[in-house]
């Protein structure tokens, strides 16, 4: 698993290597029925709309892939950042008991950069994130519908910004 998850970092990073990347860590929840915790990476171009992000929850051994594009960017001052957000997400748990699952996603974020360099960002975001998947329980032998129509991902990080 850590070694499929370095490849795919390895090949995300290397898409953005002509332009101005932001790679950084970041953590949050997720809200639905209860208060999933998640910690992850996520990764920016200033010559995209989107970014990536990957988001791992340790104690269900689920991981979601995001993909977010700015949809509306509003420049408060040279280092603040206001932007709305659509997107979609992939996630799956791969156990005894698995899913699969994927949504749109919608939303709205705030970053914020510490030198007037641009180098250090700090951002916060939260969407909306209803999905549909599939159970599997393979003790039972049963597959079910997964649908969640109210899932709240907020998570916020730091991204240090590298290249011209």
């Amino acid at each position: 698993m850590k070694k499929t998850l370095m490849t795919v970092i390895v090949m995300v990073s290397s898409a953005f290597l002509f332009a101005r990347t932001g790679i950084g860590i970041q953590g949050g929840a997720k809200i639905d029925m209860g208060i999933d915790h998640v910690e992850g990476m996520s990764i920016r171009s200033d010559r995209s709309p989107w970014g990536i992000s990957l988001d791992c929850n340790f104690k269900d051994k689920s991981a979601d892939l995001i993909l977010d594009d700015w949809w509306i960017v509003k420049r408060l001052s040279n280092n603040v950042n206001l932007y709305t957000l659509w997107g979609m997400s992939f996630g799956a748990r791969l156990e005894n008991t698995w899913y699969g699952e994927t949504g749109p996603r919608l939303g709205a974020g705030i970053d914020v950069f510490l030198f007037k360099s641009r180098r250090l960002e700090f951002f916060a975001q939260a969407a909306w994130n209803p999905s549909i998947g599939a159970n599997w329980d393979g003790e039972e032998d049963e597959l079910s519908l997964r649908f969640r129509p109210a899932c709240f991902p907020v998570n916020g990080g730091i991204r240090l910004w590298f290249g011209n």
